[in-house]
């Protein structure tokens, strides 16, 4: 005795029995089929006969493969009998050609099996997809334009930068040059004619001569600065207390005269460039041994903290301070809070180290009030 459910006759006028069943089908919202073992046809909404070109009542008793194109056919078929086999569900995409056009499908086909568990008939519905898939095309196509720009901008700001970089280096060392001379020159004059010059021509001398040291000073530093981006990041693991102890005992030996209390740990090891720390720990550092020089017990430290998954490093100061408010100019370059008589400098320190914790992936910041001294924190690599 066959299994299969014998093929329905193809009727255009559906009996009284398949009327209900013909109307819930059209009132779903997606195109729905329902096939018999054989692949026959039993019931078709109108929006699934229509995708075809044909109406719902002339599929009824019809195969699939007659129905749909010969390829489509062919392959819904092939997956009709393999739902019949694994009793399952199956979902996939394809491309339906629709009045000419391609259009995207998302197409579902399960198994209906009877009471005790056997395959009786396959139905599916499909969702016309074209709309979603059109939209992230374009959503891919603008995605992919957008990186080609970016990428392209970072190639031109990064071969500006190394432009302007090479230019600053160029210029400050062919201007240290005339500059020292200048400076060479007015100390000839003040040494062989010292005592033969007016007190005012001595006042004028004595000024060319501290704008040449002031200019000479300012030069190396922007020089210093635009090294920082040239060559190779070198890190290694370096005991950045060993380094702050080092700097602060240079500082000590050029004003053995001041007293200042430091504290420092007895190691602090971190992977870093050398060079470029050292740098920066003399610009902090400096600073600190700066702006504490008029206290009568000036206090610096260095230290870090623990914090998560990052180690924040910090050098703190109880000296001249400065307002919180302006510390978004604090890292600039040509950046001064206080007067060139009160505490001397180039205003280009800061600008420095900033360059120098970004090239090892970490940032800087700063905490300070007037008179209460600042402290420095800084990482050294990206964090949270």
């Amino acid at each position: 005795m066959s299994s299969a459910i014998p093929p329905v006759k193809r009727d255009t006028a559906p009996s009284s029995s398949r009327r209900p069943l013909q109307a819930a089908f059209e009132s779903l919202p997606a195109p729905t089929w329902v096939a018999d073992l054989d692949g026959r046809y039993l019931h078709v909404s109108q929006a699934y006969a229509g995708l075809l070109g044909r109406q719902a009542t002339d599929c009824p008793g019809l195969t699939l493969e007659e129905v749909l194109p010969l390829a489509l056919g062919r392959l819904t078929m092939q997956r009709h009998r393999q739902l019949l086999e694994s009793r399952g569900r199956k979902r996939f995409e394809q491309i339906w050609t629709v009045k000419g056009e391609p259009r995207w499908f998302e197409v579902h086909m399960s198994c209906l099996c009877d009471d005790a568990g056997a395959p009786m008939a396959v139905c599916g519905h499909i969702q016309d997809m074209t709309q979603h898939v059109e939209r992230q095309e374009t959503a891919r196509r603008t995605q992919n334009e957008l990186e080609l720009r970016v990428a392209q901008r970072t190639r031109q700001l990064s071969a500006t930068n190394e432009e302007l970089e090479a230019f600053s280096y160029s210029v400050s060392h062919d201007l240290r040059a005339p500059v020292r001379q200048i400076g060479g020159f007015a100390e000839l004059l003040q040494r062989q004619l010292g005592g033969q010059l007016a007190s005012g021509h001595a006042e004028y001398l004595r000024h060319i001569l501290d704008s040449t040291h002031r200019m000479d000073r300012l030069i190396g530093d922007l020089l210093q600065l635009a090294r920082i981006n040239r060559g190779d990041l070198r890190k290694v693991p370096v005991d950045l207390a060993a380094l702050a102890r080092e700097v602060l005992a240079g500082l000590a030996g050029h004003e053995p005269q001041r007293r200042v209390e430091t504290a420092l740990p007895g190691s602090a090891i971190a992977d870093c460039d050398a060079g470029l720390m050292r740098i920066a720990l003399d610009n902090l550092l400096g600073n600190a041994w700066k702006f504490t020089g008029r206290q009568e017990r000036a206090h610096i430290e260095f230290g870090s903290l623990a914090r998560d998954t990052a180690t924040i490093y910090f050098v703190r100061d109880n000296g001249a301070g400065f307002a919180l408010e302006t510390a978004g100019r604090l890292f600039g370059a040509f950046q001064r809070f206080h007067r060139e008589s009160d505490f001397p400098g180039t205003g280009v320190g800061l600008a420095t180290v900033r360059r120098i914790i970004s090239r090892h992936g970490g940032r800087i910041w700063a905490e300070s009030a007037p008179g209460r001294g600042a402290t420095f924190y800084f990482t050294l690599e990206a964090s949270n």
